[in-house]
C-alpha cells in the first residue's frame, strides 16, 4: 500500500513534465477511469476573487440541508489533502493514497500514449475518483484558473457560478477585463442556469451576452441594507419571488455580502432542479460557514489571502472600519508576477509598519524588493525573509496592543497558518 507521503511524491512528480493542452489531457485522462465525473451532480464555480467563500457557502447550505457533499478547491492552505473534502472534512492521509494508486496507472498510460498530464488536472481526477466513490449527492468544483480551458471544465453541472471578476493572471487570460470575463463565461454550458456575483459594469456585460447568446436563465441576487461587525456580515437580499432579511454570514468584510449572494443563487437554482434546502438550513449554515485564510482571525493576528488588486481593495474596507492604522503591522509576501506596486500603494496608507517574508515558491518576490516598494510609499518597511522570523518581528513591532495584519500570498498566509495553530494546541496542551 502507499502512504501519504509517497502519494503526495507522486501528485507533484508530475509538475516537471506536465504539459498544458487545452482540455484534451483531462478527457484522456478521465476517459481511462471511466468518465466518473458524468455520474456526479455538480455545482461549477469560477470567478477571479471570493470562489474558495462562495464554493464553502453552498457546501455548508447543501450539508445543513442533509446532502453528503463533496468539495475541490486550490490551492490548499496547509497540507494537499485540504483540496478533497467529504462532507466539509479533509481526505485522509489513507484516503489520498488510495485515490493515488487508484488514479496513477491512467497517468502511466496517459504518458506512454504521449499524454503529460499536469499537476492540476492529477489533482481534479482526483477530487472526481473521491466523490463518485464516496457516492455524493452533490459536488462543489472550484476552477482552478480561468474557466474556458480550465481542466474542471470537462463536467456538465447542476448550475455554474460566477463570482467577482476581476484583474488576475493576465499573462493567461487576456489584459483587459472583458478578455477575462469571457475566459470565465467558458464555464457556461447550454441548458445550465448561471448565478453571478456582483460584477463590474464591463465584466456583467460580458458575462450576461455570453448567457444571453446560449439563451441560460441567470440569477444574479443583489445584497441590500448590509452590515457588518469585525467578525460578520448581515444583508437582505431577494431570491426569486421572495426576500429573505437579516441574513448574517460568519465570515469577515462586507465583500462576503456579494460573495454569499452568488452561493445563494446557486442555491437557489438546485432548489428549482428539485434539491430540498430549507430556509431554516440556509440560516444555520450562512451563520456556521468557515472557510480558512480569508480575515481569519487568531488573536491579535489576521490572516487574509489578499494576491491581487481586487482582493486587496476588500481588505483595505475592512482595514478602513475596523483595523486602526496606528496599530496595524502589516506582514506580506507576494508573488513576483502580481501587481504588487499597485497592492502596496493600497496597503501602505493604512498601517504603521511594513515586515516583508518571501514564500518558499520561485515565483515569490524577493522580500527586500518589495520592502523597497513599500519604503518608497514613505511607511516603514523591513525584510524578514523566513517566514517564522517575520511573524516574530512582527509581533514584537505591533506590541501587547497592536494587530498583525497577515495578507498577500496563500502560500505564505499557509505557512503563518500553521505556526499559529501550533502555537494554539501547544496552548491548549499546557
Amino acid at each position: 500500500m502507499m502512504t501519504e507521503s509517497e502519494a503526495i511524491s507522486k501528485i507533484h512528480s508530475v509538475y516537471p513534465t506536465g504539459k498544458k493542452n487545452g482540455l484534451a489531457n483531462m478527457r484522456a485522462l478521465m476517459e481511462r477511469l471511466g468518465n466518473v465525473q458524468s455520474t456526479l451532480s455538480m455545482v461549477h464555480v469560477a470567478g477571479t476573487n471570493g470562489k474558495g467563500s462562495c464554493c464553502a457557502m453552498i457546501e455548508r447550505m447543501l450539508r445543513e440541508a442533509g446532502y453528503k457533499t463533496g468539495l475541490y478547491t486550490s490551492p490548499y492552505i496547509e497540507v494537499y489533502n485540504e483540496r478533497i473534502r467529504i462532507n466539509g472534512v479533509p481526505v485522509s492521509g489513507a484516503q489520498l493514497a488510495a485515490l493515488v494508486e487508484r488514479v496513477w496507472p491512467a497517468v502511466e498510460d496517459c504518458e506512454r500514449a504521449g499524454v503529460h498530464i499536469t499537476e492540476f488536472e492529477l489533482g481534479t481526477a482526483l477530487a472526481f475518483v473521491a466523490f463518485a466513490q464516496e457516492k455524493v449527492d452533490v459536488a462543489i468544483i472550484e476552477v482552478g484558473l480561468g474557466g474556458r480551458l480550465d481542466p474542471t471544465n470537462i463536467i456538465t453541472p447542476k448550475v455554474s457560478v460566477i463570482t467577482e471578476v476581476g484583474m488576475d493572471h493576465m499573462a493567461y487570460l487576456g489584459n483587459t477585463i472583458e478578455e477575462i470575463a469571457l475566459e470565465k463565461a467558458g464555464i457556461m454550458k447550454p441548458g445550465v442556469p448561471v448565478a453571478l456575483g456582483p460584477q463590474e459594469k464591463a465584466a456583467r456585460g460580458v458575462l450576461l451576452a455570453a448567457a444571453k447568446g446560449m439563451g441560460l436563465t441567470v440569477i444574479d441576487p443583489d445584497a441590500q441594507n448590509v452590515t457588518e461587525t469585525d467578525h460578520s456580515v448581515t444583508f437582505d437580499v431577494r431570491l426569486g419571488g421572495s426576500v429573505i432579511r437579516g441574513l448574517t454570514v460568519s465570515l469577515c468584510g462586507a465583500h462576503q455580502a456579494e460573495n454569499a449572494c452568488a452561493a445563494l443563487g446557486a442555491v437557489w437554482a438546485l432548489t428549482r432542479r428539485g434539491y430540498d434546502v430549507p430556509l431554516a438550513a440556509i440560516r444555520r449554515a450562512m451563520a456556521d460557514v468557515r472557510w480558512p485564510g480569508r480575515l481569519e482571525r487568531f488573536g491579535h493576528v489576521i490572516l487574509d489571502g489578499a494576491h491581487n488588486d481586487p482582493g486587496v481593495r476588500a481588505l483595505c474596507a475592512y482595514c478602513d472600519k475596523w483595523l486602526p492604522r496606528e496599530k496595524t503591522v502589516l506582514l506580506t509576501g507576494m508573488m513576483a508576477d502580481k501587481e504588487t506596486q499597485k497592492m502596496a500603494q493600497r496597503l501602505a496608507p493604512r498601517v504603521r509598519s511594513v515586515v516583508c517574508a518571501q514564500p518558499k515558491l520561485p515565483r515569490a518576490m524577493d522580500a527586500a524588493a518589495l520592502a523597497a516598494e513599500f519604503t518608497a510609499l514613505g511607511v516603514h518597511a523591513c525584510e524578514r525573509p523566513d517566514a517564522a522570523d517575520a511573524l516574530a518581528w512582527a509581533r514584537h513591532l505591533a506590541g501587547p496592543d497592536g494587530i498583525v495584519l497577515v495578507a498577500g500570498s496563500l502560500y505564505l498566509i499557509g505557512e503563518i497558518r500553521t505556526l499559529l495553530r501550533k502555537e494554539k494546541e501547544f496552548a491548549h496542551v499546557i
